[in-house]
């Protein structure tokens, strides 16, 4: 679902393939029904929680972290709150909360959503062609696969994916098990089966007594052995069964040290020293745990507690402290929570999810040979891999699409006073002929934004100089009429709108390395898409060999009509001759700058609306770039 949501908001036309009678039947059940939709962390915290090839994700937890995520999820209309160990769950503690949401995108977005089970990728010289699925054949030139791994089955996670990958030369890591039940053959589990330990800690070792695994939380024991959150926490830790052995050691009672636990239990004993033994250990543990505490001891039930000894009391100390389980194995992959193994990633692009065997194919979440602990941070690997895989996809699409319409690039510079409408008619024209508004102010907020998380002093120059190579700005204009900024791959729109940042990005302006920064960038946009660009030096400094240059303008009275209109839209009216002066001043410092002046390129095509409205002066507009790209 996020594949298709991120695809589409690049304006890619998706289809999703869904098997299930309803989307999102595996989300549905995360965290117990709640969903631990991600972890408020950053990336480095995001990595160091996935212990198999976590490295691999280091540029999609770069671009998209547990806190995008949560800006994605909230944005959606899903209020989120953060809990012990910075889970993040919906405030409704419902998961279908956040499938319902994903859904409503994927509508919103025009995705389309067929019932059916991919069944094959189809290839034509080498390169993604078609998928088949068990009713029709789909022709594309991007697929992505994002088909789960074999962990509950039930919710269609079959390891479909598994075998259409390595049918196209990939290799799969044999898929096992992780966050999974354990067995054990200790027969105390059996005989209390059951019971539920709450506020223990759980530690794991191993054979040369490492300690791999150290919570406090819940856990339960079963027919076969152990279960519960603590124990499917430490599974993701047991990774060698075939030349290691574990054993879990329980501390019954965290809160107290092995001094005040003595204490505590010669308080009871001298409370009652009459007492039945097994009515003092039922004051300590849970009744189902009596019978298994006195055989470990080696105690009768019916001694009395006045004849317990100093050694045997020490020895309760130790057990109820360690209460330790030999575990022999996970449970089968069925009953995992989630699948290691998958795709090797080593054949996978780390940047783009996209396949190293196969152009066009693309992989997203657990069908990739990653895998991390509890904490919401394995649904954090589907949300980024799975965005930056709709975002490849696309990109890979549009691609596909420019080389069959043959479409030439082009761009468009204009140039004009302030207030002529330059960039609200360069939106527009934007939209209307599906090309790439290129908002120049935008891309300063997005550099002083940048500046601005660093923390580093808009005017110290040299800082500024040196978080440069860092940046990487690009920018979706979606069909909606929005203008999507992206800082490193992140949706920063709403962020640089901050009064804060204004500053930042006036001051970072200033600085004439930035300035040439921006005009590389600007010149490189216009090399790869076909874009609109507007301002003062458009046609004049940044785009001298644009295809259509075009001054627009209008009188200053009527430049000044327009802006009172917009400050009375806005709740600040204002007189008149202190507008037009206004907007007369502006005009001579703009002609009159050192930098980079206003005035009109020699070859642009001037356009006046001083008699236009906005419909006439938008439709003047487009014809005149119709006419002078066919005239070139």
């Amino acid at each position: 679902m996020m594949a298709a949501v991120s695809a589409a908001g690049q304006g890619a036309s998706v289809t999703l393939l869904e098997p299930n009678e309803r989307l999102g039947k595996k989300l549905n059940i995360t965290g117990k029904g709640r969903c631990n939709v991600t972890n408020n962390c950053e990336r480095d915290e995001l990595m160091q929680n996935v212990p198999r090839n976590g490295r691999f994700l280091y540029s999609v937890f770069s671009r998209f972290d547990g806190r995008a995520a949560m800006a994605f999820f909230e944005e959606l209309g899903v209020p989120l709150k953060t809990e012990r160990g910075n889970r993040v769950f919906p405030v409704s503690d419902r998961a279908f909360d956040v499938s319902a949401a994903l859904e409503r995108e994927l509508r919103r977005r025009k995705v389309r959503i067929v019932r059916d089970r991919a069944v094959t990728v189809e290839l034509t010289d080498g390169c993604v062609s078609a998928v088949w699925g068990e009713k029709t054949r789909y022709p594309t030139h991007a697929a992505i696969l994002a088909t789960g791994g074999i962990s509950y089955p039930g919710t269609g996670s079959t390891g479909d994916g598994y075998r259409i990958a390595a049918s196209l030369g990939h290799t799969i890591v044999e898929p096992r098990g992780s966050l999974v039940p354990l067995v054990s053959d200790d027969p105390c589990c059996g005989q209390m089966q059951g019971l539920a330990l709450k506020n223990v800690e759980l530690t794991v070792k191993n054979q040369r007594g490492k300690t791999l695994f150290r919570e406090f939380g819940e856990m339960l024991f079963t027919h076969f052995g152990v279960s519960g959150p603590l124990v499917l926490s430490a599974s993701a830790h047991l990774r060698h069964w075939e030349k290691e052995r574990y054993t879990l050691s329980i501390d019954l009672k965290p809160a107290l040290d092995e001094k005040k636990l003595d204490e505590r239990i010669l308080r009871d004993i001298a409370q009652a020293p009459n007492r039945d033994f097994d009515k003092i250990a039922a004051g300590l543990v849970h009744r189902s745990m009596v019978d298994v505490i006195c055989r470990r001891l080696e105690i009768s039930p019916g001694e009395k507690a006045n004849a317990v000894t100093r050694e045997q009391r020490r020895r309760l100390v130790t057990l109820l402290k360690h209460f330790e389980i030999p575990v022999t194995g996970p449970r089968p992959v069925a009953e995992a929570i989630v699948t290691t193994g998958g795709v090797k990633v080593d054949q996978v692009q780390p940047a783009t999810m996209a396949s190293k065997l196969v152009p066009g194919l693309y992989f997203a979440g657990e069908i990739l040979d990653v895998d991390a602990y509890t904490g919401g941070f394995n649904l954090q690997i589907a949300w980024a891999t799975g965005r930056q895989a709709g975002l490849s996809a696309a990109e890979q699409e549009e691609k596909h699409m420019e080389q069959v319409k043959e479409e030439r690039i082009y761009s468009v510079a204009v140039d004009g006073p302030s207030g002529a409408g330059k960039s609200t008619l360069a939106k527009a024209v934007a939209a209307r002929r599906g090309i790439l508004y290129v908002d120049t102010g935008a891309i300063y907020r997005t550099i002083g934004y940048h500046v601005f998380c660093r923390g580093i002093d808009p005017k110290d120059r040299e800082g500024v100089i040196g978080a440069l190579p860092e940046i990487r700005v690009d920018m979706t204009y979606s069909k909606d009429g929005l203008q999507h900024m992206l800082l490193n791959g992140k949706d920063v729109t709403a962020e640089i709108r901050l009064p804060e940042i204004s500053m930042y990005a006036s001051d970072v302006s200033a600085i004439p390395e930035v300035r040439a920064f921006l005009l590389d960038m600007q010149r490189d946009l216009a090399r790869r898409r076909s874009v609109i660009m507007d301002g003062r030096d458009i046609g004049t400094v940044v785009l001298p060999d644009a295809d259509v240059k075009i001054y627009l303008t209008a009188a200053a009275e009527i430049r000044a009509l327009r802006r009172m209109k917009e400050l009375e839209e806005r709740g600040t009216p204002r007189p008149f001759e202190e507008v037009l002066q206004e907007m007369k001043d502006r005009d001579w410092a703009d002609t009159h700058r050192e930098i980079a002046p206003l005035r009109q390129a020699e070859d642009a095509v001037v356009l006046d609306t001083s008699e236009l409205d906005f419909d006439q002066s938008l439709e003047a507009m487009l014809e005149l770039i119709e006419r002078s790209l066919a005239e070139r």
